[in-house]
C-alpha cells in the first residue's frame, strides 16, 4: 500500500485523480487538518481526515499495511511521522518548494528591498532565538528541520518541481537518496480554448516574501497599467506582510494597484489571469511554476528574476520568457502568435495530463519494483 500525507491544499484532487488513474486501489490518502470544514479538498471517500496535531494523530493508521511513504510537502506532522517510519517502509519526498529552502542555511532568496522589511518581521525576528526552538518543539514534538537533519536520513527518494532542484536540496542536507521524476500537474489547460487577454498584469502568486514584491514595485513604478496583485494566502506571517504590500502598493500605484485578498476557485483565477497579458513573478528560489505555465499556454509575455532556476530551466527548454530588470520596456506588449504557439508547444511537453500521469506510473513502478526488493 502506498500512504500520502497531505495538508488541504490546491494540489489535492488532482494528485488523487492521477494516482487513481494509474493504480486504483493501491493507494490511501491522509490529509490533515484542524477544520471541520475544507477548503480545498472536495468530499472523497477514498480521505482519512485527520488532526494536525502531533498529538492526536494516529501512528497505526498511518503505516497500517503501509510500504512506500509518500510525502507531499514536509511539515511538521510530517516530520514527526517520519521519526516513527517502520523500519521496512520506504519513504518518497515530494519537495514543492518553501518545504525545503525555508531550511537553507544560506537564504540568498530576497531581493535588497523585501531583504530589509523582512528584518523588521517579528516571525523571522524570533526565528532566530531557542524560544522559536522550544514552541515547535512544545507543538510538534520534533525540532524544526535544521535540528532534525538526522531524520532526512530515513528518505529513501526525493522528487522535485524542477530537476536542476534536487541537487542543491540533496547535498544541502547532506542526503544519500535517488532522484524521481515527479511533479504536480495541476493546470488543466483544457479550460484555456480561444481566449482573448486584457492588458492588465499580474503581479506574483500570494503573500509571501519570497515574491520580492516592493523590488518589482521600484522597477515598474513608472507604469501606467493595473496591476493584479493576488494576496490571498501565505507564511506564518502573511497577514502583516500582506498589509505592508497592499499600503506600498496604492501609494505608488493608486487606484491601479488591485490586491486580490480573498480565496479564487480555479474559475475565477482562470477569469483573472485572462484580464491580464503580462506575468510577472520576481522569486529567486522555484515559485508559482503552475502559475507560470498557465501563462505561458494562454499567450501572456512573462517576466521572471533571472537568478531563478525557473528562469534558467525554462530558457534552455527554449520557451520565450523575459528578465524583468532587463526587459522591463517590455511589459505590457503581447506577443505574436509564433511566440505564443511556441510557448505553448512547450508547455504542453513539459506539462500535459499526458506527461504528468506517465511520472505517475513511473512512481507505481518504482513502487512494485521496491516492494519486491523488500520481500526478497
Amino acid at each position: 500500500m502506498i500512504v500520502h500525507l497531505f495538508e488541504d491544499q490546491r494540489f489535492v484532487d488532482i494528485t488523487i485523480e492521477n494516482f487513481e488513474s494509474v493504480s486504483k486501489g493501491q493507494n490511501r490518502y491522509v490529509v490533515f487538518s484542524n477544520n471541520k470544514k475544507l477548503k480545498y479538498l472536495s468530499c472523497r471517500n477514498d480521505v482519512v481526515i485527520l488532526p494536525n496535531s502531533s498529538y492526536k494523530v494516529d501512528l497505526d493508521l498511518i503505516y497500517k499495511d503501509c510500504q512506500f511513504l509518500i510525502i507531499h510537502f514536509l511539515s511538521p506532522i510530517k516530520l514527526y511521522i517520519l521519526k516513527h517510519k517502520p523500519c521496512n517502509v520506504q519513504v518518497m519526498w515530494s519537495v514543492w518548494g518553501s518545504d525545503a529552502y525555508d531550511h537553507f542555511n544560506n537564504q540568498n532568496l530576497f531581493e535588497p528591498l523585501t531583504k530589509n522589511i523582512r528584518k523588521r518581521s517579528l516571525y523571522q525576528f524570533s526565528k532566530q532565538f531557542w524560544i522559536y526552538t522550544f514552541y515547535h518543539f512544545i507543538m510538534y514534538r520534533v525540532l524544526p528541520v535544521k535540528k532534525e537533519l538526522k531524520l532526512l536520513k530515513k528518505i529513501n527518494y526525493i522528487s522535485t518541481v524542477l530537476p536542476c532542484e534536487f541537487k542543491a536540496i540533496r547535498d544541502e542536507f547532506d542526503l544519500d537518496v535517488e532522484y524521481v521524476d515527479y511533479n504536480y500537474g495541476v493546470n488543466k489547460f483544457t479550460d484555456f480554448q480561444d481566449v482573448k487577454l486584457g492588458n492588465s498584469i499580474l503581479i506574483g502568486n500570494s503573500a509571501t516574501s519570497s515574491n520580492n514584491h516592493l523590488d518589482i514595485f521600484e522597477i515598474i513604478k513608472s507604469t501606467s497599467k493595473k496591476l493584479v496583485v493576488p494576496l490571498s494566502y501565505g507564511a506564518y506571517d502573511f497577514k502583516n506582510y500582506k498589509e505592508k504590500i497592499i499600503l506600498e502598493g496604492k501609494k505608488i500605484f493608486k487606484n491601479n494597484f488591485i490586491p486580490i485578498t480573498s480565496y479564487l476557485s480555479i474559475h475565477e483565477y482562470n477569469n483573472l489571469l485572462l484580464s491580464c497579458n503580462t506575468t510577472i513573478m520576481y522569486h529567486i528560489r522555484q515559485q508559482a511554476l503552475g502559475n507560470i505555465f498557465s501563462s505561458l499556454y494562454v499567450g501572456m509575455r512573462v517576466f521572471l528574476n533571472s537568478k531563478s532556476l525557473t528562469y534558467i530551466f525554462l530558457k534552455d527548454e527554449g520557451v520565450i520568457i523575459f528578465d524583468l530588470k532587463k526587459d522591463y520596456k517590455l511589459l505590457g506588449i503581447e506577443l505574436n502568435e509564433d511566440e505564443k504557439q511556441i510557448n505553448r508547444d512547450i508547455v504542453l511537453k513539459l506539462r500535459s495530463r499526458k506527461v504528468i500521469r506517465d511520472k505517475t506510473q513511473g512512481i507505481i513502478d518504482l513502487y512494485n519494483s521496491s516492494v519486491i526488493n523488500i520481500n526478497q
